[in-house]
């Protein structure tokens, strides 16, 4: 046993004396290829230090140490044996160029200059180029790109080497290649293809496919849309396919229905808002209400595209009865008298043109052309009533800055409008309220100037597993803003003026209840979604109409400014008809009325 224990004992003292001679520890360390960095900051870096052993893996250690410094191309640590205890380490570096000059190629979303201050805050011009700076660099640019949309690569990023001293910045935009449509049977692939800004051969934006998609669904000429994407033909290229499940745009209505002002009309409607697949929507319209008057017609048609400028137009002729100060609400109110009954037949075309310049800004030229005759006066003896008969022309000229999306129910952005309306009347006949505004008859100009303010904020719903992608039109609470000022010069008509109450303007009150020359309204919504097709409401409307002329029942008016609140809850629905909405409203005594209306409020 004891020889046996000795026996290993010799063995592990073997062992050591074998392992002592076979070992060798640092005596200097040098390096080679320094131009600009310090060799004391290799040397911090590294963990072998003279008198410490030396192995393999070691100096693979120490190698890894200093690449990481960023400053070297290649790293490379030789060893010299000196003797049979002791070796030289020799540390080979190539070193990175002093950068002369930053070359950005393959950028056409964003210039140069744009671009230029992300590198220069990581990598000055005159410093030695720092390979670690590449990855913040790479990360700065990627989020001026994807904030806007965009998606990008590198194909190359880093000095060049036939080139010393330049910083070569080459960015590969992702582009879309083909956009196949599927399912479109009815619709007209270029009616798709003219609405859409996304183009084939375009750097791809992800917020502008979006949006593309959102507006062609509120059209509500498709059930339903869907996107997919695939690698093209080259790892930058990206092959987009929508698939398209139509819907119904052709309807014919009959029936009876209640109106703004509160009156049963018959209805007889034929539409087609995808008029040959073309995007035209072309209608025809009936009505006869149950207090008579005789019946109303119109006959409307709207291209989206008329030019490759994608300007719309629009073109209606109408022959309707107008019933002034009917219709006050469903709860709290009463009709006007039979007895001063007074309504106008107004007789007239209108055109519209719109053109867009750029992405936000798009300019309006109109012309409306009317004649007005009242008809069914019965007075009694009294004046408490309106005529001015006459003819009048309007031109309305607009501009606007709109960020909001999506077009139709707007959940986010803003919008400015400013309209200008010169208007020529011919009055041939006055009567009632007005009889003494002798001023009114024969011809008159006048101008009336609109500016229209929108905001919407809302915060777009969670991303889930079961729905990973959010869309616009995905429901969420809305708050909504609009704001209105008008003003009107010269001599105007008595019902050009600008009229306040009721349905789209100051709710809680009889429609037409304020007017003036002069009139400012402001109005706050909140749109909370209980289903995709219904919300409720509740809003607050304040503003007020001053500066008119001429008096009706107890429609007392002001010369200055005076302003009126109302407020109330509503529902809105979305209907194959369009939306619409059923509010509650009260007024600033307390009093509250109904409205209701086809259409959304802003």
């Amino acid at each position: 046993m004891i020889r046996q224990l000795t026996t290993v004992l010799a063995c592990f003292a073997l062992a050591g004396m074998a392992l002592a001679q076979g070992t060798r520890t640092v005596r200097d360390i040098t390096v080679e290829g320094l131009k600009n960095v310090n060799e004391v900051g290799i040397k911090t870096v590294m963990r072998l230090k003279a008198g410490q052993p030396v192995d393999q893996v070691a100096i693979e250690r120490d190698e890894d140490q200093i690449y990481g410094l960023g400053f070297f191309s290649a790293v490379k640590i030789l060893r010299r044996d000196v003797s049979e205890t002791e070796t030289d380490l020799v540390v080979q570096v190539t070193e990175y160029p002093i950068i002369k000059e930053i070359r950005i190629e393959g950028n056409t979303i964003f210039t140069d200059e744009q671009i230029l201050p992300l590198i220069l805050a990581q990598q000055e011009i005159g410093q030695i180029w720092n390979n670690n700076k590449a990855l913040p660099i790479t990360n700065e640019i990627r989020k001026l790109y994807t904030d806007k949309g965009y998606l990008i690569n590198f194909e190359q990023f880093g000095p060049l080497q036939e080139s010393e001293g330049t910083l070569n910045v080459k960015i590969l935009e992702t582009v879309i290649g083909n956009i196949r449509l599927e399912g479109l049977s009815r619709t007209k692939a270029s009616t798709v293809e003219r609405m859409m800004k996304s183009k084939a051969g375009q750097p791809i934006n992800y917020q502008l496919l979006q949006r593309d998609i959102e507006e062609l669904y509120y059209t509500y000429w498709f059930e339903d849309i869907k996107g997919d994407q695939n690698v093209g033909d080259r790892p930058e290229v990206v092959d987009i396919t929508l698939k398209f499940v139509e819907a119904r745009t052709a309807q014919i209505n009959a029936g009876v229905a209640l109106d703004p002002q509160s009156r049963l009309v018959g209805t007889v409607s034929l539409s087609d808002s995808n008029f040959r697949g073309r995007g035209q929507n072309v209608g025809l319209e009936l009505e006869q209400a149950t207090v008579g008057g005789g019946p109303s017609a119109r006959i409307a048609f709207a291209d989206r595209f008329i030019d490759s400028k994608d300007t719309s137009f629009s073109a209606s002729i109408f022959s309707r009865v107008v019933y002034n100060f009917t219709g006050n609400g469903l709860v709290g109110s009463s009709s006007s008298d039979t007895e001063d009954r007074f309504n106008e037949r107004q007789t007239g075309i209108s055109l519209n043109l719109s053109r867009p310049y750029g992405q936000y800004y798009r300019g309006f030229l109109g012309l409306t052309a009317k004649n007005t005759k009242t008809m069914d006066l019965v007075v009694n003896n009294v004046e408490n009533y309106v005529q001015q008969d006459g003819d009048l022309i309007t031109l309305q000229i607009g501009a606007e800055y709109n960020t909001s999306l999506p077009t139709v129910e707007p959940v986010q952005g803003e919008s400015v409008r400013l309209l200008l309306e010169p208007g020529y009347s011919n009055i041939t006949k006055i009567g009632g309220n007005v009889a003494n505004y002798a001023n009114t008859l024969g011809s008159s100009t006048f101008l009336k100037s609109t500016l229209l303010f929108k905001k919407y904020w809302s915060k777009a719903p969670k991303a889930t597993e079961e729905q990973p992608e959010i869309k616009l039109s995905d429901p969420r609470p809305v708050l909504a803003f609009k704001m209105e000022l008008t003003h009107i010069s010269g001599t105007v008509p008595f019902f050009e003026q600008s009229f306040l109450g009721g349905t789209n303007s100051l709710r809680g009150y009889a429609n037409q209840r304020f007017w003036g020359s002069n009139s400012a309204v402001a109005t706050l919504e909140y749109r909370y979604p209980i289903q995709k097709s219904f919300s409720l409401v509740a809003f607050a409307d304040y503003g007020s109409a001053w500066g008119g002329y001429g008096e009706l029942s107890d429609f007392a008016q002001s010369s200055s400014p005076n302003f009126h609140l109302g407020y109330g809850l509503g529902l809105a629905f979305r209907t194959p008809l369009g939306p619409i909405r059923i509010e509650f409203a009260f007024d600033d005594q307390g009093k509250g009325r109904t409205h209701f209306t086809v259409g959304t409020s802003f």
